[in-house]
């Protein structure tokens, strides 16, 4: 079972108690406290994917800050290694190195971890076609590929105000196997770019 809490646009939901929080359920979701309480000790970096409009396959494998081996994915397509510019409709840090799904692509993006994890934070962002709002989604899944849980937030397009959606997942029995990130927009799967993602591996 799942707690959501998230922040965007404006809106905060944390969980009352922490401790009983970890105490009742096995999965936790987005919230300051939550952020700081799984304390990060990895991250995957996309800046060593390449330099800025660097394509990448379909499938491919990369090595976290700390050495671990990541599955990365995409139905089909090509996805890009993009970076933030004043130019680019979102709302990334100056400079951030982001992994972009690629326009016109089919589905969700997947990342597989050699070893399961405690926790994973990153952010998000698409933009709309014709709506102002779609929908964010993340879901972690075990060793033997059982959704673990899923969350789903309502973010608001780049060009009706919004910003980047931060989402942040934590397993106090460290079964995070595999993770699958999606944006829709009534239904569709949309491209959305994520930036810097922020790994919690070890108990200690």
């Amino acid at each position: 079972m799942i707690i959501t809490g998230y922040e965007a646009e404006g809106t905060q939901l944390v969980c009352n108690n922490l401790q009983n929080s970890l105490a009742n359920y096995p999965l936790l979701a987005e919230s300051e406290e939550i952020r700081s309480y799984f304390q990060a000790d990895d991250f995957m970096d996309w800046q060593v994917l390449g330099t800025a409009l660097t394509p990448l396959p379909t499938t491919f494998l990369m090595t976290t800050y700390r050495g671990a081996e990541i599955q990365v994915s995409i139905a089909s397509g090509s996805l890009l290694r993009i970076e933030q510019t004043p130019e680019l409709a979102a709302s990334f840090e100056i400079g951030d190195a982001l992994l972009f799904t690629g326009f016109g692509n089919p589905g969700p993006l997947t990342i597989v971890f050699d070893k399961p994890v405690l926790g994973a934070s990153t952010q998000m962002q698409s933009d709309t076609v014709k709506y102002s709002e779609y929908l964010v989604s993340i879901e972690a899944f075990d060793r033997l590929d059982n959704s673990i849980g899923k969350i789903d937030v309502v973010a608001r397009s780049h060009r009706a105000g919004g910003g980047i959606v931060p989402v942040s997942l934590f397993d106090r029995k460290g079964r995070i196997k595999k993770l699958v990130l999606n944006a829709k927009e009534e239904g569709i799967h949309m491209p959305f770019a994520i930036n810097l993602m922020k790994l919690k591996t070890n108990f200690a």
